[in-house]
């Protein structure tokens, strides 16, 4: 999938043909969401106006979870182990990182939990939303697969250039399904420069050529690169208080920064047209194991 994905064409071709044959589904589907959205804890949202500027810009903001969820995850978060560089084998709670690292002999940039959804009641509710159900299945254009939750720390370290590079702390567009998107939620208050996420509206439709064949291309790219190729008013630094909840498609040129001085919670859920099982965060509990 990864290699046909590249091409507009061929994305193009797989949604509408898909769209075509789930037709009556979607619709069910849609008209099925539509009557419980009263129960969904996101409100005042256009959602017709969500989608058009989420298929436009690639990005489209206004989410807020309510302050006694964000609670809930945040305690989840507190009891239970995460897990260094996404590593089974390292896991330790969140006040223990002094002694993960001392262990590893590195610092810890990402640390993830695993079986999120399973496990917190929260994260489970969120992803049966039926808002953002609503707005995966318009956006996608078929019934939406769920493909996963993800939750992770992004800790204010200085990171070896490997963990940036393998955390994906340079830019670069990712090629998960023919057509996919993410909502994200920060769990803790982000700031300007102190570990935002950073995302090219419209990029999704416009990649950056700097090298024969980028448009191809799945590859990190220079901060020089990217500033070079789009204008600065297209460059979006997504800040906010702990709730704040946008969607991306993430064929958009983005990255994550590295927090300076506060670490960074943040849940995501993704929704595609295909689920080929290797977005979610389930583990065998047998395979996890504690370093500390």
């Amino acid at each position: 999938m990864r290699v046909p994905a590249r091409f507009g064409f061929a994305r193009n071709t797989v949604s509408r043909t898909r769209g075509l044959l789930q037709g009556p589904g979607l619709r069910r589907f849609l008209a099925e969401r539509e009557a419980r959205l009263e129960q969904s804890v996101f409100k005042g949202i256009d959602k017709e106006q969500f989608v058009r500027t989420l298929d436009a810009d690639g990005l489209a903001f206004g989410l807020k979870i309510p302050a006694e969820m964000v609670a809930q995850i945040r305690q989840f978060a507190d009891s239970s182990a995460c897990f260094a560089d996404r590593d089974p084998a390292h896991g330790f709670h969140a006040e223990q990182r002094a002694a993960a690292e001392s262990v590893l002999g590195k610092p810890i940039l990402v640390a993830q939990y695993f079986n999120t959804q399973q496990q917190c009641a929260a994260i489970d509710a969120l992803r049966h939303d039926p808002l953002l159900e609503w707005i995966a299945a318009r956006y996608i254009g078929s019934v939406p697969a769920f493909v996963g939750s993800n939750l992770w720390w992004t800790f204010p370290v200085k990171a070896r250039e490997e963990d940036r590079f393998k955390h994906a702390h340079l830019y670069h567009r990712d090629v998960d399904c023919f057509r996919f998107f993410k909502f994200f939620f920060y769990l803790t208050d982000v700031e300007p420069g102190d570990g935002a996420h950073v995302a090219v509206a419209g990029s999704h439709r416009r990649p950056p050529v700097t090298q024969r064949f980028d448009e191809f291309k799945v590859r990190r790219y220079t901060d020089a690169e990217i500033d070079q190729t789009y204008d600065r008013t297209v460059i979006k630094e997504i800040c906010g208080e702990a709730g704040t909840g946008f969607a991306e498609n993430t064929l958009c040129i983005h990255k994550g920064r590295t927090p300076v001085h506060q670490a960074r919670l943040l849940l995501q859920l993704q929704f595609a047209m295909f689920d080929y099982g290797v977005m979610h965060d389930q583990r065998r509990e047998q395979d996890l194991s504690l370093m500390v």
